[in-house]
């Protein structure tokens, strides 16, 4: 199924349909994730917030292995590279089980940084996709957030997709 067609099921309010033996393994996600955003167009040396976030709602709805499921959206200013950035951070978390058992929680970031500006300095917020009843109900209230009408009107981004351990 095309990313336009995921992203149809989505914005209908209706799962796209799944079927087991289409499901990825967790440690095929940012392949997938970075395959999905280049099929887009995204161009990683001008990123656009708007279509990673598309992609990403996208990317949202494809099935992965794994024993729980989570989207995160966060931004705001962070020095996690010793100089104060701003981040717009699509985060994917997966929890992984070995026979049965939690083993280790893995989580996939589409993260755009930039320089804060005023207008960025002040913006700070997270929400948990597991604080709603709905992708399409998270989808909608990331979409409704000053901070990140803010964020996605700012021109000038980094952006890099990795998926760490933690």
């Amino acid at each position: 199924m095309s990313v336009i067609a995921w992203h149809i099921c989505l914005c209908n309010k209706r799962l796209p349909p799944r079927q087991k033996e289409l499901k990825m393994k967790a440690t095929e996600a940012e392949p997938t994730l970075r395959r999905m955003l280049s099929e887009a167009g995204f161009d990683f040396s001008n990123p656009s917030p708007m279509l990673a976030w598309q992609v990403f709602k996208a990317f949202a709805g494809q099935p992965v292995k794994c024993a729980d499921d989570g989207l995160l959206f966060e931004c705001g200013v962070y020095e996690f590279t010793g100089e104060p950035l701003f981040h717009f951070d699509l985060c994917r978390q997966f929890e992984i089980e070995v026979n049965g058992e939690y083993d280790h929680m893995e989580q996939l970031h589409c993260r755009l940084t930039c320089k804060p500006t005023e207008a960025l300095k002040s913006l700070e917020t997270n929400l948990w996709a597991y604080d709603f009843q709905s992708m399409p109900a998270f989808f909608d209230a990331v979409e409704n957030l000053p901070e990140f009408k803010t964020a996605v009107a700012h021109p000038t981004w980094q952006c890099e997709v990795e998926q760490n351990e933690v």
